[in-house]
């Protein structure tokens, strides 16, 4: 039944296994810093924003700031420059 050691592997065979195994490593190091990137980002984006915060609500209607007023369709337009005028007599004369 046979017996025998199998045959000593020639410099070629060595060189073949070498330059596989680096070709093996450089594969195997790729996806393990590709993969450790990726948990990364999940981990990052997960810390950084946490649980999101509820919006807040706005006005119900219009947002109307000095000058400009409601318009019977609506929107907001800005006043007449009369009637800013007699609106800022109105406020001068409240604060006196």
């Amino acid at each position: 039944m046979g017996g025998g050691k199998a045959p000593k592997p020639t410099a070629e065979q060595k060189a073949m296994e070498r330059a596989q195994r680096e070709q093996l490593n450089k594969e195997t190091a790729s996806s393990e810093r590709r993969l450790k990137a990726i948990a990364q980002k999940k981990i990052g984006k997960a810390s950084l924003l946490g649980t999101p915060m509820q919006q807040a609500e706005g006005p119900a209607g219009p947002t109307v700031t000095k000058d400009y007023m409601v318009s019977k369709d609506g929107g907001v337009r800005k006043m007449p420059f009369f009637t800013r005028l007699a609106s800022a007599t109105k406020t001068n004369a409240m604060l006196k």
